[in-house]
């Protein structure tokens, strides 16, 4: 039993110095990677925006096709990436604040730029436009209100470098479909625009 206490008497822990150099190849490292991974979680927002804007299309024109009505994306003023989806021409059978059937209420669901990201900032073209509406087909319709309707949307993270930024564009069909794609890429990639 002796032998067995001399061995563990003979075991040591790590000294002061290997301790410091392990500590600077920390840091060295830490300050290496730290920016990469603020790029990468801020081009991860700008990705995470566009999914949310791009669910409230299809969003939309599910809801069109199932309601068998115009339903329309409407976009909040500002560069947030906040929206709603709601019917174009608001319908209530008298049953307040349930969605029956017949019912058709001016929003149907509603997501917030915060509950993603306020980072990501998006530009709307036309300039002027912040509606897009779904016929009973599920196709693009001219606004109920005569506003232009929204064919492209651009999002990118301001707070990312330009040489590292990642934007995403989301591009609207007249019959209604959405494609999101990289306008940095080439035309021939199936990823560029």
């Amino acid at each position: 039993m002796s032998k067995r206490f001399a061995a563990i008497a003979q075991q040591r822990g790590m000294t002061l110095v290997e301790v410091a150099v392990v500590m600077a190849i920390a840091a060295i490292l830490y300050t290496q990677a730290a920016p990469m991974f603020s790029v990468w979680i801020g081009n991860t927002q700008t990705r995470t925006a566009a999914e949310s804007v791009l669910n409230g299309f299809q969003l939309a024109r599910a809801e069109a096709i199932r309601r068998n009505r115009m339903v329309q994306l409407v976009f909040t003023a500002g560069p947030a990436t906040s929206w709603s989806v709601g019917c174009a021409n608001p319908v209530d059978n008298g049953t307040a604040g349930v969605d029956d059937a017949g019912d058709c209420l001016p929003v149907i669901q509603a997501r917030a730029a915060e509950e993603v990201s306020v980072q990501p900032q998006m530009t709307v073209t036309p300039a002027d436009a912040t509606t897009v509406t779904f016929d009973s087909l599920g196709r693009v319709a001219a606004n109920v209100d005569g506003s232009s309707v929204a064919t492209q949307i651009d999002i990118v993270n301001p707070l990312v470098g330009a040489a590292d930024r990642r934007a995403l564009r989301l591009v609207v069909g007249a019959a209604g479909d959405i494609r999101m794609c990289d306008p940095i890429v080439a035309a021939t990639d199936p990823r560029g625009c």
